[in-house]
């Protein structure tokens, strides 16, 4: 009970107003997508190394915003102790509900995102630059990852058992940032796609941003349940795969 009353208390904080209803919202959609899903799961070997995945490069994610805020003049997160690969730190119980949502509904990829870094913007210098570059570094990580990947595939994917788990966690470190990256893209904050948006935007933009960022996450758990993170994602990772070449079925 105690767990459960500390994130109550944390999703109220960043709740004020309306908390028992958007809470509702989100247990509401978690029910339907066990309800739909949960007979169809299946275990493999497959979904533990796309978890482990997951996990680690959400961590990363997480540690370039608060490696890059530091560098722009911004230590709150290196003083809360966040600029660390440990994934224990950067975990949220709110952020894990969407990828087992996917997992339930029989989505082929899985997505998510970590317990944000805590970032102090107003000491960003100069400030819509660090604004900026901070809400792409974890994207870029992202990219990264899956750049890398894709070249051990493409340069030596012919020396490995195509049913092995070195092609597999290849394939599932190139996904899934594929994915992540794309993800983080949608403009909702507090996605980065919102944030980058609000670092170039003007202010009425900015204004638009600052009264729905409050609302964020149930956005993107609505989206997520409509089916627009899958139909999004879906599109353009296949664009992506087709265009490097890898032939492998979604299932989104």
């Amino acid at each position: 009970m105690d767990i459960i009353r500390k994130y109550y208390e944390k999703f109220r904080s960043l709740n004020p107003k309306n908390t028992e209803i958007k809470l509702l919202v989100i247990i509401l959609i978690i029910g339907l997508f066990l309800f739909r899903g949960i007979h169809e799961f299946e275990f493999s070997w497959e979904l533990v190394i796309s978890l482990a995945v997951l996990v680690f490069s959400m961590t990363c994610h997480e540690v370039a915003h608060g490696y890059v805020a530091y560098k722009f003049g911004d230590d709150t997160a290196k003083r809360e102790g966040r600029i660390t690969l440990n994934p224990l730190k950067h975990l949220d119980l709110t952020g894990m509900i969407l990828p087992i949502m996917l997992l339930l509904s029989g989505s082929g990829f899985l997505i998510g995102w970590a317990k944000p870094v805590p970032v102090n913007f107003s000491r960003l210098k100069p400030n819509r630059l660090g604004l900026f570059c901070v809400s792409i570094a974890g994207i870029t990580v992202n990219f990264i990852f899956a750049a890398i990947a894709l070249v051990i595939i493409r340069v030596f994917g012919r020396n490995f058992d195509i049913n092995g788990l070195v092609i597999t966690t290849l394939l599932s470190v190139y996904i899934i940032n594929l994915a992540l990256g794309l993800f983080n893209l949608i403009p909702v904050t507090p996605l980065d796609g919102g944030r980058i948006i609000y670092s170039i935007a003007g202010t009425k933009v900015r204004d638009f941003y600052n009264q729905i960022e409050k609302y964020g996450i149930v956005i993107i758990l609505f989206l997520a349940y409509i089916g627009f993170v899958s139909d999004y994602l879906s599109v353009v990772l296949s664009f992506f795969l087709s265009l490097t070449g890898i032939n492998i079925g979604l299932g989104l």
